[in-house]
Protein backbone atom coordinates (compact mmCIF):
# COMPACT_ATOMS: atom_id res chain seq x y z
CA UNK A 1 0.00 0.00 0.00
CA UNK A 2 2.87 2.35 0.77
CA UNK A 3 4.68 1.52 -2.44
CA UNK A 4 7.12 -1.13 -1.06
CA UNK A 5 6.85 -4.74 0.20
CA UNK A 6 8.62 -6.75 2.99
CA UNK A 7 9.95 -10.15 2.07
CA UNK A 8 8.09 -12.79 4.18
CA UNK A 9 11.33 -14.61 5.15
CA UNK A 10 12.97 -11.41 6.48
CA UNK A 11 9.84 -10.60 8.48
CA UNK A 12 9.88 -14.04 10.16
CA UNK A 13 13.60 -13.77 11.04
CA UNK A 14 13.04 -10.36 12.63
CA UNK A 15 10.22 -11.71 14.80
CA UNK A 16 12.35 -14.68 15.86
CA UNK A 17 15.20 -12.37 16.83
CA UNK A 18 12.95 -10.25 19.05
CA UNK A 19 11.45 -13.39 20.61
CA UNK A 20 14.91 -14.72 21.47
CA UNK A 21 15.91 -11.44 23.16
CA UNK A 22 12.70 -11.50 25.21
CA UNK A 23 13.19 -15.13 26.21
CA UNK A 24 16.79 -14.40 27.22
CA UNK A 25 15.61 -11.61 29.56
CA UNK A 26 13.00 -13.91 31.08
CA UNK A 27 15.49 -16.72 31.58
CA UNK A 28 17.98 -14.43 33.46
CA UNK A 29 18.14 -15.59 37.07
CA UNK A 30 17.70 -12.91 39.70
CA UNK A 31 18.53 -13.64 43.35
CA UNK A 32 15.31 -13.49 45.37
CA UNK A 33 15.21 -13.44 49.17
CA UNK A 34 13.13 -16.35 50.42
CA UNK A 35 11.46 -16.22 53.78
CA UNK A 36 12.99 -19.33 55.25
CA UNK A 37 15.83 -20.34 57.53
CA UNK A 38 18.53 -19.94 54.93
CA UNK A 39 21.00 -17.20 53.97
CA UNK A 40 21.61 -16.22 50.38
CA UNK A 41 25.22 -15.85 49.28
CA UNK A 42 25.40 -14.11 45.93
CA UNK A 43 28.55 -14.71 43.92
CA UNK A 44 29.05 -12.08 41.18
CA UNK A 45 31.25 -14.37 39.07
CA UNK A 46 28.50 -16.97 38.88
CA UNK A 47 24.93 -16.79 37.66
CA UNK A 48 23.78 -19.06 40.46
CA UNK A 49 22.53 -18.11 43.89
CA UNK A 50 23.90 -20.36 46.60
CA UNK A 51 21.76 -20.86 49.69
CA UNK A 52 23.21 -22.15 52.92
CA UNK A 53 21.80 -22.85 56.37
CA UNK A 54 22.76 -20.90 59.49
CA UNK A 55 24.96 -23.80 60.60
CA UNK A 56 26.81 -23.78 57.30
CA UNK A 57 27.22 -19.99 57.53
CA UNK A 58 29.48 -20.35 60.57
CA UNK A 59 32.14 -21.68 58.23
CA UNK A 60 32.27 -18.31 56.50
CA UNK A 61 32.87 -16.29 59.70
CA UNK A 62 36.58 -17.12 59.86
CA UNK A 63 37.55 -15.81 56.40
CA UNK A 64 35.65 -12.59 57.09
CA UNK A 65 37.48 -12.11 60.38
CA UNK A 66 40.76 -12.92 58.69
CA UNK A 67 40.13 -10.13 56.22
CA UNK A 68 39.51 -7.64 59.06
CA UNK A 69 42.65 -8.75 60.84
CA UNK A 70 44.60 -8.50 57.64
CA UNK A 71 43.35 -4.98 57.18
CA UNK A 72 44.77 -3.92 60.57
CA UNK A 73 48.00 -5.75 59.88
CA UNK A 74 48.25 -4.03 56.52
CA UNK A 75 47.88 -0.65 58.23
CA UNK A 76 50.61 -1.64 60.65
CA UNK A 77 52.87 -2.81 57.82
CA UNK A 78 52.42 0.48 55.97
CA UNK A 79 53.68 2.50 58.93
CA UNK A 80 57.29 3.69 58.69
CA UNK A 81 59.91 1.90 60.74
CA UNK A 82 61.64 4.15 63.26
CA UNK A 83 65.26 3.20 63.74
CA UNK A 84 66.64 3.43 67.25
CA UNK A 85 69.60 5.74 67.61
CA UNK A 86 72.34 5.51 70.19
CA UNK A 87 71.66 8.15 72.81
CA UNK A 88 73.83 9.43 75.65
CA UNK A 89 71.33 10.98 78.06
CA UNK A 90 72.31 13.80 80.38
CA UNK A 91 71.71 12.78 83.97
CA UNK A 92 70.95 14.97 86.93
CA UNK A 93 70.91 13.75 90.49
CA UNK A 94 67.55 14.66 92.02
CA UNK A 95 68.23 14.41 95.75
CA UNK A 96 71.32 15.63 97.54
CA UNK A 97 71.20 13.23 100.47
CA UNK A 98 71.22 16.12 102.97
CA UNK A 99 68.39 16.96 105.39
CA UNK A 100 66.52 20.26 105.26
CA UNK A 101 68.20 21.36 108.47
CA UNK A 102 71.63 21.25 106.78
CA UNK A 103 71.31 24.81 105.42
CA UNK A 104 70.56 26.49 108.75
CA UNK A 105 66.87 27.15 108.07
CA UNK A 106 64.60 28.05 110.98
CA UNK A 107 63.57 24.99 113.01
CA UNK A 108 59.86 25.85 112.66
CA UNK A 109 60.27 26.11 108.88
CA UNK A 110 61.97 22.70 108.69
CA UNK A 111 59.33 21.03 110.87
CA UNK A 112 56.53 22.68 108.92
CA UNK A 113 57.94 21.29 105.65
CA UNK A 114 57.73 17.80 107.12
CA UNK A 115 54.23 18.31 108.55
CA UNK A 116 52.63 20.09 105.60
CA UNK A 117 54.50 18.74 102.56
CA UNK A 118 56.22 15.58 103.90
CA UNK A 119 59.58 16.94 102.70
CA UNK A 120 62.67 16.02 104.73
CA UNK A 121 65.51 15.98 102.19
CA UNK A 122 67.01 18.71 100.02
CA UNK A 123 67.05 18.23 96.27
CA UNK A 124 70.33 18.86 94.47
CA UNK A 125 69.16 22.15 92.94
CA UNK A 126 67.94 23.38 96.35
CA UNK A 127 71.25 22.51 97.96
CA UNK A 128 73.13 24.49 95.30
CA UNK A 129 70.79 27.48 94.94
CA UNK A 130 69.61 28.27 98.48
CA UNK A 131 73.03 29.28 99.94
CA UNK A 132 73.62 31.72 97.05
CA UNK A 133 70.14 33.21 97.47
CA UNK A 134 70.66 33.57 101.22
CA UNK A 135 73.82 35.53 100.37
CA UNK A 136 71.47 37.87 98.44
CA UNK A 137 73.10 37.37 95.03
CA UNK A 138 71.23 37.42 91.74
CA UNK A 139 70.86 33.87 90.43
CA UNK A 140 69.80 32.18 87.19
CA UNK A 141 68.58 28.65 88.02
CA UNK A 142 68.24 25.94 85.38
CA UNK A 143 67.06 22.46 86.38
CA UNK A 144 64.80 19.64 85.22
CA UNK A 145 61.05 19.64 85.81
CA UNK A 146 59.88 18.41 89.20
CA UNK A 147 63.22 19.10 90.88
CA UNK A 148 61.94 21.57 93.48
CA UNK A 149 62.80 24.93 91.86
CA UNK A 150 59.86 26.69 93.55
CA UNK A 151 61.04 25.75 97.03
CA UNK A 152 64.58 26.73 95.99
CA UNK A 153 63.52 30.40 96.04
CA UNK A 154 60.54 30.23 98.43
CA UNK A 155 62.50 28.84 101.39
CA UNK A 156 65.20 31.56 101.49
CA UNK A 157 62.57 34.29 101.02
CA UNK A 158 60.56 33.01 104.01
CA UNK A 159 63.76 32.45 106.03
CA UNK A 160 64.90 36.06 105.60
CA UNK A 161 61.46 37.64 106.06
CA UNK A 162 60.70 35.79 109.31
CA UNK A 163 64.05 36.91 110.67
CA UNK A 164 63.33 40.66 110.25
CA UNK A 165 62.89 42.54 113.53
CA UNK A 166 60.67 44.24 114.38
CA UNK A 167 58.31 41.81 112.71
CA UNK A 168 56.80 42.66 109.36
CA UNK A 169 53.31 44.10 109.23
CA UNK A 170 50.85 44.67 106.41
CA UNK A 171 51.98 48.30 106.32
CA UNK A 172 55.51 47.22 105.35
CA UNK A 173 54.26 46.66 101.80
CA UNK A 174 55.33 44.13 99.17
CA UNK A 175 58.69 42.58 100.06
CA UNK A 176 58.81 39.83 97.40
CA UNK A 177 57.26 39.95 93.92
CA UNK A 178 56.87 36.62 92.08
CA UNK A 179 55.93 36.73 88.37
CA UNK A 180 54.52 33.51 86.84
CA UNK A 181 53.14 32.87 83.32
CA UNK A 182 49.73 31.29 84.07
CA UNK A 183 46.90 31.72 86.54
CA UNK A 184 47.17 28.09 87.65
CA UNK A 185 50.86 28.45 88.49
CA UNK A 186 50.15 31.71 90.34
CA UNK A 187 47.50 30.06 92.52
CA UNK A 188 49.66 26.99 93.12
CA UNK A 189 52.61 29.16 94.20
CA UNK A 190 50.33 31.21 96.47
CA UNK A 191 49.02 28.03 98.12
CA UNK A 192 52.60 26.84 98.67
CA UNK A 193 53.51 30.10 100.43
CA UNK A 194 50.38 29.80 102.59
CA UNK A 195 51.62 26.41 103.81
CA UNK A 196 55.19 27.60 104.33
CA UNK A 197 54.02 30.61 106.35
CA UNK A 198 51.86 28.71 108.86
CA UNK A 199 54.46 29.18 111.64
CA UNK A 200 54.91 32.84 110.68
CA UNK A 201 51.37 34.18 110.53
CA UNK A 202 52.45 37.83 110.51
CA UNK A 203 53.78 37.49 106.93
CA UNK A 204 50.90 37.91 104.46
CA UNK A 205 50.90 36.32 100.97
CA UNK A 206 48.57 37.37 98.14
CA UNK A 207 48.04 36.97 94.41
CA UNK A 208 46.83 38.90 91.36
CA UNK A 209 45.77 37.21 88.13
CA UNK A 210 43.29 37.52 85.30
CA UNK A 211 39.74 36.35 85.87
CA UNK A 212 39.50 37.78 89.39
CA UNK A 213 37.46 40.86 90.23
CA UNK A 214 39.63 43.98 90.27
CA UNK A 215 37.53 45.49 93.04
CA UNK A 216 38.29 42.65 95.46
CA UNK A 217 41.96 42.68 94.40
CA UNK A 218 42.21 46.41 95.13
CA UNK A 219 40.66 45.81 98.55
CA UNK A 220 43.32 43.19 99.34
CA UNK A 221 46.05 45.57 98.15
CA UNK A 222 44.77 48.34 100.43
CA UNK A 223 44.91 45.99 103.43
CA UNK A 224 48.54 45.19 102.67
CA UNK A 225 50.43 42.19 101.28
CA UNK A 226 54.05 41.14 101.93
CA UNK A 227 54.56 38.43 99.28
CA UNK A 228 52.82 39.07 95.96
CA UNK A 229 52.44 36.45 93.21
CA UNK A 230 50.90 37.46 89.88
CA UNK A 231 50.72 37.13 86.12
CA UNK A 232 52.54 39.87 84.15
CA UNK A 233 49.42 41.28 82.52
CA UNK A 234 47.46 41.76 85.73
CA UNK A 235 50.47 43.14 87.60
CA UNK A 236 51.00 45.78 84.88
CA UNK A 237 47.30 46.58 84.92
CA UNK A 238 47.44 47.39 88.63
CA UNK A 239 50.70 49.30 88.17
CA UNK A 240 48.87 51.59 85.76
CA UNK A 241 45.50 51.91 87.50
CA UNK A 242 45.79 51.07 91.21
CA UNK A 243 47.30 53.68 93.50
CA UNK A 244 47.67 51.27 96.43
CA UNK A 245 49.86 48.90 94.36
CA UNK A 246 53.31 50.21 95.21
CA UNK A 247 56.67 48.50 94.62
CA UNK A 248 58.80 50.78 96.81
CA UNK A 249 59.59 48.04 99.35
CA UNK A 250 60.34 45.16 96.98
CA UNK A 251 63.52 43.28 97.98
CA UNK A 252 63.06 40.26 95.68
CA UNK A 253 61.92 39.98 92.09
CA UNK A 254 61.43 36.36 91.06
CA UNK A 255 60.72 35.45 87.43
CA UNK A 256 59.43 31.87 87.46
CA UNK A 257 59.26 29.82 84.23
CA UNK A 258 61.14 32.61 82.43
CA UNK A 259 61.18 30.86 79.05
CA UNK A 260 57.41 30.43 79.16
CA UNK A 261 56.91 34.08 80.10
CA UNK A 262 58.68 35.06 76.89
CA UNK A 263 56.98 32.43 74.72
CA UNK A 264 53.55 33.70 75.78
CA UNK A 265 54.45 37.22 74.69
CA UNK A 266 54.94 38.74 78.14
CA UNK A 267 58.34 40.27 77.38
CA UNK A 268 56.88 43.78 77.20
CA UNK A 269 55.06 43.39 80.54
CA UNK A 270 58.12 41.89 82.24
CA UNK A 271 60.25 44.77 80.95
CA UNK A 272 57.68 47.22 82.31
CA UNK A 273 57.88 45.63 85.78
CA UNK A 274 61.70 45.52 85.74
CA UNK A 275 61.94 49.13 84.52
CA UNK A 276 59.55 50.28 87.23
CA UNK A 277 61.64 48.59 89.92
CA UNK A 278 64.86 50.00 88.45
CA UNK A 279 63.41 53.53 88.45
CA UNK A 280 62.40 53.27 92.12
CA UNK A 281 65.86 51.95 92.99
CA UNK A 282 67.62 54.77 91.10
CA UNK A 283 65.43 57.39 92.77
CA UNK A 284 66.34 55.97 96.15
CA UNK A 285 62.74 55.10 96.94
CA UNK A 286 63.60 51.41 97.39
CA UNK A 287 66.55 49.47 98.71
CA UNK A 288 68.78 47.23 96.59
CA UNK A 289 66.86 44.42 94.97
CA UNK A 290 67.75 40.75 94.51
CA UNK A 291 66.50 39.14 91.28
CA UNK A 292 66.05 35.41 90.69
CA UNK A 293 65.31 33.89 87.31
CA UNK A 294 64.20 30.25 86.99
CA UNK A 295 63.78 28.07 83.92
CA UNK A 296 63.84 24.39 82.96
CA UNK A 297 65.31 25.26 79.54
CA UNK A 298 67.71 27.95 78.35
CA UNK A 299 67.13 29.98 75.19
CA UNK A 300 68.72 33.13 73.72
CA UNK A 301 65.60 35.03 74.82
CA UNK A 302 66.13 33.88 78.42
CA UNK A 303 69.76 35.00 78.24
CA UNK A 304 68.58 38.39 76.97
CA UNK A 305 66.10 38.68 79.84
CA UNK A 306 68.83 37.71 82.31
CA UNK A 307 71.01 40.51 80.97
CA UNK A 308 68.14 42.95 81.50
CA UNK A 309 67.05 41.90 84.99
CA UNK A 310 70.09 40.36 86.72
CA UNK A 311 73.08 42.14 88.20
CA UNK A 312 76.41 40.26 88.49
CA UNK A 313 74.55 36.95 88.62
CA UNK A 314 75.48 33.36 89.36
CA UNK A 315 74.43 30.49 87.11
CA UNK A 316 73.22 27.45 89.07
CA UNK A 317 72.82 24.35 86.94
CA UNK A 318 72.09 20.90 88.30
CA UNK A 319 74.45 19.38 85.75
CA UNK A 320 77.44 21.63 86.48
CA UNK A 321 79.32 21.51 89.75
CA UNK A 322 81.20 24.74 89.15
CA UNK A 323 79.67 28.20 89.50
CA UNK A 324 80.77 31.49 88.04
CA UNK A 325 81.01 34.61 90.12
CA UNK A 326 81.75 37.12 87.38
CA UNK A 327 79.49 38.51 84.71
CA UNK A 328 81.91 37.69 81.88
CA UNK A 329 82.13 34.08 83.02
CA UNK A 330 78.36 33.99 83.53
CA UNK A 331 77.72 34.99 79.90
CA UNK A 332 80.21 32.40 78.70
CA UNK A 333 78.68 29.62 80.80
CA UNK A 334 75.15 30.46 79.68
CA UNK A 335 76.21 30.59 76.02
CA UNK A 336 77.81 27.17 76.33
CA UNK A 337 74.69 25.83 78.02
CA UNK A 338 72.45 27.20 75.26
CA UNK A 339 74.59 25.97 72.36
CA UNK A 340 75.10 22.47 73.68
CA UNK A 341 71.97 22.12 75.75
CA UNK A 342 70.55 18.66 76.14
CA UNK A 343 67.05 18.11 77.42
CA UNK A 344 66.89 16.47 80.82
CA UNK A 345 64.07 14.40 82.31
CA UNK A 346 63.92 12.39 85.55
CA UNK A 347 65.40 8.87 85.50
CA UNK A 348 62.12 7.53 86.88
CA UNK A 349 60.20 8.52 83.74
CA UNK A 350 59.51 6.02 80.95
CA UNK A 351 59.05 7.72 77.56
CA UNK A 352 57.04 5.97 74.83
CA UNK A 353 56.01 6.90 71.30
CA UNK A 354 53.24 5.29 69.25
CA UNK A 355 53.04 5.61 65.46
CA UNK A 356 49.52 4.94 64.22
CA UNK A 357 47.13 5.74 61.34
CA UNK A 358 45.04 8.90 61.88
CA UNK A 359 41.78 6.92 61.69
CA UNK A 360 42.73 4.91 64.81
CA UNK A 361 43.86 7.82 67.00
CA UNK A 362 40.60 8.28 68.92
CA UNK A 363 40.12 4.55 69.46
CA UNK A 364 43.74 4.15 70.56
CA UNK A 365 43.43 7.06 73.00
CA UNK A 366 40.32 5.45 74.51
CA UNK A 367 42.17 2.14 74.79
CA UNK A 368 45.20 3.83 76.38
CA UNK A 369 43.02 5.34 79.10
CA UNK A 370 41.48 1.90 79.74
CA UNK A 371 44.98 0.35 79.72
CA UNK A 372 46.27 2.74 82.39
CA UNK A 373 43.24 2.22 84.63
CA UNK A 374 43.59 -1.55 84.38
CA UNK A 375 47.24 -1.24 85.42
CA UNK A 376 46.25 0.96 88.35
CA UNK A 377 42.63 1.48 89.36
CA UNK A 378 43.26 4.94 90.83
CA UNK A 379 45.38 6.16 87.92
CA UNK A 380 45.54 9.83 86.93
CA UNK A 381 46.13 10.82 83.31
CA UNK A 382 46.92 14.23 81.83
CA UNK A 383 46.23 14.47 78.08
CA UNK A 384 47.58 17.41 76.06
CA UNK A 385 45.81 18.59 72.90
CA UNK A 386 46.72 21.45 70.57
CA UNK A 387 43.60 23.65 70.72
CA UNK A 388 40.66 24.52 72.93
CA UNK A 389 38.20 23.09 70.39
CA UNK A 390 40.04 19.76 70.46
CA UNK A 391 39.83 19.71 74.25
CA UNK A 392 36.08 20.46 74.29
CA UNK A 393 35.24 17.92 71.58
CA UNK A 394 37.29 15.02 72.95
CA UNK A 395 36.09 15.66 76.51
CA UNK A 396 32.39 15.66 75.60
CA UNK A 397 32.45 12.70 73.20
CA UNK A 398 34.59 10.51 75.48
CA UNK A 399 32.38 11.19 78.48
CA UNK A 400 29.34 10.07 76.46
CA UNK A 401 30.96 7.05 74.81
CA UNK A 402 33.17 5.68 77.58
CA UNK A 403 31.51 6.44 80.91
CA UNK A 404 27.77 6.01 80.29
CA UNK A 405 25.94 2.68 80.19
CA UNK A 406 23.91 1.82 77.08
CA UNK A 407 20.74 -0.29 76.84
CA UNK A 408 20.80 -2.50 73.75
CA UNK A 409 17.35 -3.55 72.52
CA UNK A 410 16.88 -6.68 70.45
CA UNK A 411 14.08 -5.28 68.31
CA UNK A 412 12.91 -1.69 68.63
CA UNK A 413 10.04 -2.25 66.19
CA UNK A 414 8.13 -4.60 68.51
CA UNK A 415 5.85 -2.40 70.58
CA UNK A 416 5.78 -2.84 74.30
CA UNK A 417 8.32 -5.65 74.33
CA UNK A 418 11.03 -3.62 76.06
CA UNK A 419 8.84 -1.48 78.27
CA UNK A 420 9.62 -3.55 81.33
CA UNK A 421 13.31 -3.60 80.44
CA UNK A 422 13.45 -7.42 80.47
CA UNK A 423 14.32 -7.74 76.79
CA UNK A 424 17.01 -5.03 76.86
CA UNK A 425 20.60 -5.92 77.56
CA UNK A 426 22.58 -3.46 79.66
CA UNK A 427 26.02 -2.97 78.16
CA UNK A 428 28.83 -2.27 80.64
CA UNK A 429 30.67 1.01 80.11
CA UNK A 430 34.38 0.85 79.31
CA UNK A 431 35.60 3.27 82.00
CA UNK A 432 33.44 2.74 85.05
CA UNK A 433 34.00 5.29 87.80
CA UNK A 434 36.57 7.36 85.87
CA UNK A 435 36.05 11.15 86.00
CA UNK A 436 36.89 13.37 83.05
CA UNK A 437 37.98 17.02 83.36
CA UNK A 438 38.96 19.70 80.86
CA UNK A 439 41.13 22.79 81.16
CA UNK A 440 41.91 25.57 78.68
CA UNK A 441 42.36 29.31 78.46
CA UNK A 442 38.79 30.21 77.44
CA UNK A 443 37.33 28.92 80.69
CA UNK A 444 36.60 31.43 83.43
CA UNK A 445 39.02 31.74 86.32
CA UNK A 446 36.45 30.20 88.67
CA UNK A 447 36.01 27.19 86.37
CA UNK A 448 39.75 26.69 85.91
CA UNK A 449 40.42 26.94 89.64
CA UNK A 450 37.62 24.47 90.40
CA UNK A 451 38.75 21.95 87.75
CA UNK A 452 42.38 22.10 88.83
CA UNK A 453 41.45 21.66 92.48
CA UNK A 454 39.08 18.75 91.81
CA UNK A 455 41.59 16.94 89.61
CA UNK A 456 44.35 17.38 92.19
CA UNK A 457 42.12 16.01 94.96
CA UNK A 458 40.42 13.14 93.09
CA UNK A 459 41.84 9.62 93.33
CA UNK A 460 41.28 8.67 89.69
CA UNK A 461 40.68 10.91 86.70
CA UNK A 462 41.54 12.11 83.22
CA UNK A 463 42.34 15.77 82.53
CA UNK A 464 42.29 16.97 78.92
CA UNK A 465 44.16 20.24 78.58
CA UNK A 466 45.94 22.66 76.30
CA UNK A 467 49.47 23.80 77.17
CA UNK A 468 48.00 25.95 79.95
CA UNK A 469 48.77 22.98 82.27
CA UNK A 470 52.23 22.30 80.84
CA UNK A 471 54.32 24.65 82.96
CA UNK A 472 55.22 24.47 86.61
CA UNK A 473 52.01 22.84 87.83
CA UNK A 474 52.55 20.21 90.49
CA UNK A 475 49.65 17.77 90.28
CA UNK A 476 50.16 15.00 92.83
CA UNK A 477 50.67 11.49 91.46
CA UNK A 478 49.97 11.92 87.75
CA UNK A 479 50.74 8.42 86.49
CA UNK A 480 50.76 9.08 82.76
CA UNK A 481 51.06 12.11 80.47
CA UNK A 482 49.69 11.63 76.94
CA UNK A 483 50.53 14.01 74.10
CA UNK A 484 47.69 13.40 71.66
CA UNK A 485 49.08 16.13 69.43
CA UNK A 486 52.84 16.80 69.30
CA UNK A 487 54.18 20.07 70.74
CA UNK A 488 55.39 23.00 68.67
CA UNK A 489 58.85 23.00 70.27
CA UNK A 490 61.20 20.45 71.79
CA UNK A 491 61.24 22.38 75.06
CA UNK A 492 57.44 22.14 75.23
CA UNK A 493 57.78 18.36 75.06
CA UNK A 494 59.88 18.39 78.22
CA UNK A 495 57.51 20.72 80.05
CA UNK A 496 54.48 18.61 79.13
CA UNK A 497 55.92 15.31 80.30
CA UNK A 498 57.31 17.07 83.36
CA UNK A 499 53.87 16.88 84.98
CA UNK A 500 54.61 13.24 85.87
CA UNK A 501 57.56 11.54 87.60
CA UNK A 502 57.93 14.51 89.95
CA UNK A 503 60.02 14.53 93.12
CA UNK A 504 61.38 11.02 92.59
CA UNK A 505 58.08 9.31 91.76
CA UNK A 506 57.79 7.08 88.68
CA UNK A 507 55.72 8.02 85.63
CA UNK A 508 54.97 7.26 81.99
CA UNK A 509 54.90 9.69 79.06
CA UNK A 510 53.25 8.62 75.79
CA UNK A 511 53.18 10.61 72.55
CA UNK A 512 50.98 9.78 69.53
CA UNK A 513 52.60 10.40 66.15
CA UNK A 514 51.26 10.27 62.61
CA UNK A 515 53.46 8.45 60.06
CA UNK A 516 54.67 11.84 58.77
CA UNK A 517 55.81 12.94 62.25
CA UNK A 518 58.33 10.19 63.07
CA UNK A 519 61.35 12.49 62.58
CA UNK A 520 60.32 14.17 65.82
CA UNK A 521 61.67 11.10 67.64
CA UNK A 522 65.10 11.60 66.04
CA UNK A 523 65.13 15.25 67.12
CA UNK A 524 64.44 14.17 70.71
CA UNK A 525 67.21 11.56 70.45
CA UNK A 526 69.66 14.26 69.38
CA UNK A 527 68.77 16.19 72.53
CA UNK A 528 69.61 13.20 74.71
CA UNK A 529 66.15 11.71 75.29
CA UNK A 530 65.48 7.97 75.01
CA UNK A 531 62.03 6.92 73.75
CA UNK A 532 60.75 3.36 73.40
CA UNK A 533 58.19 2.38 70.77
CA UNK A 534 54.87 0.66 71.49
CA UNK A 535 52.74 -0.90 68.75
CA UNK A 536 49.32 0.74 68.48
CA UNK A 537 47.61 -2.69 68.74
CA UNK A 538 48.67 -2.77 72.42
CA UNK A 539 46.22 0.03 73.17
CA UNK A 540 43.36 -1.45 71.13
CA UNK A 541 43.17 -4.69 73.15
CA UNK A 542 41.81 -3.01 76.32
CA UNK A 543 38.71 -1.99 74.34
CA UNK A 544 37.49 -5.62 74.37
CA UNK A 545 34.55 -6.09 76.74
CA UNK A 546 33.94 -9.83 76.09
CA UNK A 547 37.21 -11.71 75.91
CA UNK A 548 35.64 -15.04 74.91
CA UNK A 549 34.70 -13.77 71.44
CA UNK A 550 37.13 -14.67 68.65
CA UNK A 551 38.88 -11.74 67.01
CA UNK A 552 37.24 -9.46 69.60
CA UNK A 553 39.78 -6.63 69.34
CA UNK A 554 38.85 -5.86 65.74
CA UNK A 555 35.15 -5.87 66.56
CA UNK A 556 35.69 -3.71 69.64
CA UNK A 557 37.52 -1.05 67.61
CA UNK A 558 34.81 -1.13 64.95
CA UNK A 559 32.02 -0.91 67.54
CA UNK A 560 33.64 2.01 69.36
CA UNK A 561 34.28 3.87 66.13
CA UNK A 562 30.64 3.31 65.13
CA UNK A 563 29.54 4.55 68.54
CA UNK A 564 31.53 7.77 68.12
CA UNK A 565 30.06 8.28 64.65
CA UNK A 566 26.51 7.75 65.95
CA UNK A 567 27.01 10.27 68.75
CA UNK A 568 28.18 12.88 66.24
CA UNK A 569 25.38 12.13 63.77
CA UNK A 570 22.60 12.27 66.40
CA UNK A 571 23.76 15.38 68.29
CA UNK A 572 23.78 18.65 66.35
CA UNK A 573 26.05 20.37 68.88
CA UNK A 574 28.51 17.49 68.73
CA UNK A 575 28.40 17.63 64.94
CA UNK A 576 29.24 21.34 64.97
CA UNK A 577 32.11 20.72 67.39
CA UNK A 578 33.46 17.93 65.18
CA UNK A 579 33.37 20.11 62.06
CA UNK A 580 35.11 22.93 63.93
CA UNK A 581 37.82 20.56 65.13
CA UNK A 582 38.34 19.26 61.61
CA UNK A 583 38.73 22.80 60.28
CA UNK A 584 41.01 23.86 63.12
CA UNK A 585 43.28 20.86 62.70
CA UNK A 586 43.81 21.78 59.05
CA UNK A 587 44.59 25.39 59.90
CA UNK A 588 46.98 24.55 62.78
Amino acid sequence: LLGFTIHPQKRISKIDKERKITEKKIEKKIPVREIDHRIEVYQPSSSNVVKRTFQEDEQFQEPQQRRKKKKLSEMSAELPKVERKEVNPLKESLFSGQPMSALGLHAHLVKNLDDQLQIKELTSIQQRAIPSILEQKDVLIRSQTGSGKTLAYALPVVQILQNIRPKLTRDCGIQALVVAPTRELVIQTYELFVKLLKPFTWIIPGYLCGGEKRKSEKARLRKGINIMIGTPGRLCDHLNHTQSFQLDSVKWLILDEADRLLELGYEKDVRRIVDCLNERECEGESKSRQTLLLSATLTPAVEKLAGLALNDPLFVDNTESARSEFKEDFSKVVQEAISGEKLVVPDTMKQIFVVLPPKLRLAALSGLIAFEHRRKTDAKLLIFLATQDLVDFHHDIMVEALTRKVIEEEDEDIEGENESGDDGEEKECLLKGVRFFKLHGSMTQTERKSVFKEFRNCKSGVLLSTDVAARGLDVPEVDCVVQFTPPQKLSDYVHRIGRTARAGRSGRAVIFLNPSETKFVHLLNEKGLILLQDEFQKYLKPLVMKKNKPNAANEAVSDLQHKYEELIAEDQQMKEMASKVKYKSKVD
